[in-house]
């Protein structure tokens, strides 16, 4: 079962920025897990919301605003002092941090716009396609991801508390091609074996940092859990 890092270390450190990611690496997660958007000049940036306000100490919206003007905002300070050279990294930042072997899932958080910059980008990289995982809630950007690149596995996003029906759920899962769904599912073990039933991967989504819960999905046959706390995760999984 793969450990993912969701936002990097984000219990500890200023979620989605290098800071965060190398430190999901010390502390030995198998995957980091990001979100990702396109600035006004067509760069893959890793931030959650659409705009800076929640985060940093001015606000700019991502989409309207080129990546020098974003290069001035601090999303680090939030956490504490020690974090205020933390910028909003770009997709090749994070990639660089990404140690052989181990996996980053790239949640897309706008339209299928980013995607053929991202395909492009991604097959620049030194990056294997087995270390690259591409989630969305949007199912037409996971369709369009696996069909201009079938290559990389794509995972459907579900959120379950808004969205329960299995009998709906499980026909766009086919359609789109993805290879998983990852869910915040907590209620029921019936969508998991719907999944697994198609001989898809089903994936614990965010965020799972109690160890009990932590345990039920991987009685459900989760093949990943996205946790807070990577560290804390494996300490509790070996005892």
């Amino acid at each position: 079962m793969m450990i993912v890092a969701h936002r990097g270390a984000s219990g500890v450190a200023p979620e989605n920025t290098l800071a965060s990611f190398k430190l999901a690496w010390q502390q030995d997660a198998d995957a980091i897990e990001g979100d990702f958007r396109l600035t006004k000049d067509g760069v893959i940036v890793c931030i959650h919301d659409e705009d800076t306000e929640r985060l940093g100490d001015k606000k700019l919206t991502i989409a309207e605003s080129t990546l020098e003007e974003l290069k001035i905002v601090d999303i680090g300070s939030y956490r504490g002092i020690q974090f205020a050279d933390e910028r909003i990294p770009t997709l090749d930042k994070v990639i660089a941090t990404i140690p052989e072997g181990k996996r980053i899932l790239i949640e897309i958080k706008c339209g299928t716009e980013i995607v053929p910059i991202l395909m492009n980008q991604l097959q620049r990289s030194e990056l294997s396609a087995e270390q690259v995982v591409i989630i969305a809630f949007d199912s037409s950007v996971i369709k369009a991801c696996k069909d201009l690149a079938p290559q990389y596995e794509a995972n459907w996003l579900n959120d379950f508390e808004q969205d329960f029906d299995i009998e709906k759920i499980i026909p766009i899962l086919i359609e789109i091609g993805a290879e998983g769904l990852s869910s915040n599912n907590e209620s029921t073990k019936d969508l998991a074996d719907a999944v697994l039933g198609l001989g898809l991967a089903y994936h614990a989504g965010w965020t799972m940092d109690d160890i009990d819960l932590v345990q039920k999905m991987i009685d459900w046959g989760a093949s990943s859990i996205t946790t807070n706390n990577p560290y804390q995760l494996r300490q509790n999984l070996n005892k």
